[in-house]
């Protein structure tokens, strides 16, 4: 019988080969556990700053159709004629000056800001209002597509300065003809109309502008002596629709209508 033994080297070798695994075992555990931990932050770093950009900026469409749908955006609020935000109302000379000198990338940050603000009830920003006297070049219902897509729009032309357009929405406007048509007179006010711009567009060619402008004390909106259309804040909103809802080639036909409008021949 043949007995072997084990030098002192041999023992230390294959006496810590359990040891060493261990050990390996243990620091490839820690490892993939600091990784998963910083995948962690990283998402919760994410989720951070992606739910502060969402509700910081709800005119953006996915953004508002995210909010929305979590309904954790209030409805468009229908203010009581006292207690409107205040604001500048400005004439259509000074609507003008105001944006005169904007570029492209300037006044797309200042439409962003008028339709957030618009969402927002005007909780952070005050409102900009429309006021003075204009003539109607064409109006139609609002549709699906639409900012919004219930009531209707009307195409108006300053009647102090030609290059001064204004579309104004009529929410909700529960009726079947337009409330306005071709030729017609129409004053906004700082007493009853209460019109807010959301969007500006400028046409650079002509160096003219139109201001989408809506109401934001709804109820009854009186038009002329007699009628009067019933104004309802719309419910949802389609912020990915283009602004202006009409174009400048659209007012085009309604100039030969304030020219007759205005001297009597119409």
């Amino acid at each position: 019988m043949n007995a072997q033994f084990l030098s002192g080297s041999d023992y230390r070798a294959r006496g810590g080969g359990g040891s060493y695994n261990a050990k390996k075992s243990k620091d490839s555990g820690l490892f993939w556990w600091t990784i998963l931990i910083t995948l962690l932050l990283g998402l919760a770093t994410f989720c951070w700053f992606f739910s502060i950009m969402v509700f910081k900026y709800p005119e953006k469409p996915f953004n508002y159709r995210l909010l929305t749908k979590l309904e954790k955006l209030d409805p468009i609020k229908k203010f009581d004629p006292l207690l409107i935000p205040k604001g500048n109302f400005l004439a259509p000379r000074d609507l003008l000056k105001k944006y005169y000198d904007y570029n492209p990338e300037q006044l797309q940050v200042v439409n962003d800001l008028l339709k957030r603000s618009y969402i927002l009830n005007y909780s952070e920003e005050s409102p900009v209002y429309v006021k003075g006297n204009y003539i109607v070049v064409s109006a139609r219902a609002l549709a699906a597509g639409d900012f919004v897509d219930q009531g209707w729009i009307v195409r108006l032309r300053s009647t102090e300065l030609e290059d001064v357009e204004v579309e104004f929405l009529f929410p909700g406007a529960g009726i079947d003809a337009a409330p306005y048509h071709e030729g017609d007179s129409i004053a906004l006010d700082n007493k009853t109309t209460f019109g807010s711009v959301i969007h500006v567009e400028r046409n650079y060619a002509t160096d003219g502008l139109c201001a989408t402008v809506v109401p934001i004390a709804y109820g009854e909106f009186a038009v002329g002596d007699q009628q009067k259309v019933e104004l309802v804040p719309p419910t949802v909103l389609n912020v990915a629709a283009a602004l202006p809802i009409t174009s400048f080639d659209e007012s085009k036909a309604g100039a030969s209508t304030k020219v007759a409008a205005q001297s009597g021949l119409k």
